[in-house]
């Protein structure tokens, strides 16, 4: 039996899930609509300056997927990329407490649009169901909606504005240890931050080191620290301007990680590579990010706590493509890591397969 590819960071929220305020001049509420929507991607197309065309062009492209009527529209964009048997984690975010106003659509009606575009998918879509504390009642109605949408996971954004210690996020962390729902959170400087957030205030709830104690607290809890510390850290780790040695707060985010997944201390600790790789390397530097990665998996631990994904479709402003990023992660790391990293680690993330094999066996996908 082949193999098959788990992406397990993608999105598939649109415009109407998305604040008012999200953007400036009114864009969310022209987004939801195809005329103005025409007429916006169509100025960014005609009237951007020359030598920004191609900058635009990308995030013209970002715009009109997330302006697209429905999940399902988004994920078949999304889909079309990988092989037929491809899964996907699609994590929702609630962002109705980050001070930009409100989403047309109220975030259970979004849970409910994510659990129809599951049943709907025969199997592709892996939903999980994003929690912000702050949110009333988040902890009576969390045990309900798992319940009635069957979700797979937690998504938490806590530059949102939020710590993920905070004391309604405990509470669910024990439902999910108990249900053996695993939980990602987003830990990378960049990304959305409330609205009314500076970008060191975000940092600092977004922090790899705030998830120490919570680990400890939920041993069996598997946990995602996403995006890897994010490109920003890579390059402060990559150009040696930061110490190797020090506080938690005064080494880079990627170094923390490692740390933490080397120490064997969280074992059910892991990481992801989305939107990472998506990001450009600069000119001088005589090898690439997946070459980078490709040196850091060589530790077991590492390699084995290690998911692949993507983030979209965050990353359609970048200038590689998903099949793309795909494609040149599985030529530099093998077949071998490549499927631990898109196959084994998910399943195991997931409790799919609670007897997961560090070494890879078996037939790949003939193509991607």
């Amino acid at each position: 039996m082949d193999l098959n590819i788990y992406n397990c960071h993608i999105h598939t929220f649109t415009a109407e899930h998305i604040p008012d305020q999200f953007l400036p001049l009114g864009l969310v509420k022209f987004m939801r609509y195809s005329l103005p929507r025409k007429l916006i991607l169509w100025l960014f197309g005609k009237l951007i300056p020359i030598a920004n065309k191609e900058s635009a062009a990308r995030t013209g492209r970002f715009l009109a997927r997330g302006a697209f009527e429905s999940q399902a529209k988004v994920f078949e964009y999304v889909q079309n990329q990988y092989p037929k048997e491809t899964r996907f984690i699609v994590l929702p975010m609630d962002m109705a407490f980050m001070g930009a106003g409100q989403p047309k659509v109220q975030y259970e009606a979004q849970l409910k649009e994510l659990a129809e575009l599951r049943d709907a998918s025969n199997g592709a879509v892996i939903p999980f169901c994003a929690v912000d504390p702050r949110r009333p009642n988040v902890v009576a109605d969390f045990p309900i909606w798992h319940q009635k949408y069957k979700f797979n996971g937690v998504k938490i954004y806590p530059p949102l504005g939020f710590r993920p210690d905070h004391p309604a996020l405990l509470e669910i962390y024990a439902y999910c240890e108990k249900n053996k729902l695993p939980v990602i959170t987003h830990c990378s400087p960049g990304g959305v931050r409330g609205a009314k957030l500076s970008k060191g205030e975000a940092r600092q709830f977004a922090h790899p080191a705030n998830y120490k104690s919570v680990l400890k607290q939920f041993p069996k809890l598997n946990f995602c620290l996403a995006h890897f510390g994010g490109a920003e850290e890579w390059e402060r780790h990559l150009t040696g301007t930061t110490p190797r040695e020090g506080t938690d707060y005064e080494a880079t985010w990627l170094t923390v990680i490692l740390d933490m997944l080397r120490s064997g201390e969280y074992p059910n600790l892991y990481t992801d590579v989305s939107y990472t790789l998506f990001t450009e390397k600069p000119e001088y530097r005589p090898f690439n990010y997946f070459e980078f990665l490709k040196v850091l998996l060589v530790d077991k631990n590492v390699r084995e706590h290690t998911l692949f994904g993507t983030d979209y479709y965050m990353v359609e402003r970048e200038k590689v493509s998903e099949k793309e990023v795909s494609i040149a992660l599985r030529s530099h790391l093998g077949e071998e890591v490549y499927f631990q990293l898109a196959h084994h680690n998910p399943k195991k993330f997931l409790h799919e397969d609670t007897k997961a094999k560090s070494k890879v066996t078996g037939k790949r996908q003939k193509s991607i």
